[in-house]
């Protein structure tokens, strides 16, 4: 695919997400949208992002970052970019406060008001509990030439609010994960924080599967704050762990699962992870994208009752899915080029 041409500008797609905050699975949709405009032939060096660390994240992915808090800096990014790529997770949400519809809403208009055609790949939208964010959520998405969400419930939201979503899988899908043997002697465990009732069953189910099953229990993080959820499960004996390991890769990651022989947790991005490792999984669906996630491949959920594990996507399944997620990803591109270039 051809890269942008017409416009003279330093970058023809600047990143938005909720990047440089430590997450890693929004680090992972920002590796995941870096290689998928790659394969669509836009070079690193054509792409920019707006992070909370911009120096972190220019030696992580090796392009040029701005910081996301900063008007100015937003205002000089924006003015150098074609395109703005809402670049996948839970963006547009008011779980616990409207800010970040108010936050995403604001970068949209501020490149619209600059002439940048807006994208979005991987979102998943929702809850939205007020009129305000609601607002704000159709203003931005109505902004965009090309809408792509990875799970049925967002694309209902969508649809309820008259705008048309392409559906496929997160973006992460898409990254090569090796497949571990999965004849280790432990069970990893992630836990995530705000949904105490739900981690609490979640490390009581991995704890009765571990003890019947003989193995020991390795805690995942994701994020500081997975870390210190999982350590106040342990201290309050709901589960034994042999550790607690924050992984800030994919790499990491792997490294861990070749440890394993199956895998139960919460968040998204530790299932998709598990699932792409060829682990035997169970999930806590905390909402509607996990519960998606896991009605899609048949994981089985924990309760804190018995837990059993689901057999993993196939290897072939897996291609098939990053397939159709660099599918979507290229109409999105297409549109934006396609607009920015009056063709």
């Amino acid at each position: 695919m051809e890269t942008f041409t017409a416009l003279k500008k330093e970058f023809d797609v600047l990143l938005l997400g909720y990047y440089g905050f430590g997450n890693l699975g929004d680090e992972l949709l920002c590796e995941a949208s870096l290689r998928l405009l790659a394969s669509c032939g836009v070079p690193k060096e054509r792409v920019a992002l707006l992070s909370a660390a911009p120096r972190e994240s220019e030696e992580r992915y090796g392009v040029r970052a701005f910081d996301r808090w900063s008007l100015r800096e937003i205002g000089r990014a924006c003015a150098a970019s074609r395109s703005l790529l809402l670049g996948g997770g839970g963006l547009f949400q008011d779980s616990t406060s409207a800010r970040s519809c108010v936050y995403y809403y604001a970068v949209v208009r501020i490149a619209r008001l600059l002439g940048l055609k807006v994208w979005a790949e991987g979102q998943s939208v929702g809850p939205l509990r007020r009129g305000l964010s609601r607002a704000l959520t159709r203003g931005a998405f109505g902004s965009c030439v090309h809408t792509g969400v990875r799970d049925e419930s967002s694309r209902e939201i969508l649809g309820s609010m008259g705008i048309g979503a392409a559906l496929a899988p997160d973006l992460v899908t898409s990254l090569p994960v090796p497949r571990a043997e999965g004849g280790g002697n432990f069970l990893l465990f992630n836990a995530r924080p705000g949904y105490r009732a739900l981690a609490e069953k979640a490390a009581v189910g991995c704890m009765k599967l571990a003890k019947s099953s003989g193995l020991d229990v390795a805690g995942i993080a994701l994020s500081r704050e997975d870390e210190a959820e999982l350590a106040s499960l342990a201290s309050a004996g709901l589960v034994k762990l042999s550790g607690v390991t924050l992984v800030s890769s994919k790499e990491d990651f792997s490294r861990a699962a070749r440890r394993a022989c199956g895998a139960v947790g919460m968040r998204l991005h530790f299932l998709i992870l598990s699932a792409l490792s060829g682990l035997p999984l169970a999930g806590c669906a905390y909402d509607p994208k996990v519960a998606g996630l896991c009605m899609r491949y048949n994981i089985a959920l924990t309760d804190g009752g018995k837990t059993t594990l689901s057999a993993p996507p196939s290897a072939e399944l897996a291609a098939e899915e990053a397939a159709s997620v660099a599918e979507v990803f290229a109409e999105g591109l297409r549109a934006a080029r396609c607009e920015t270039n009056g063709r």
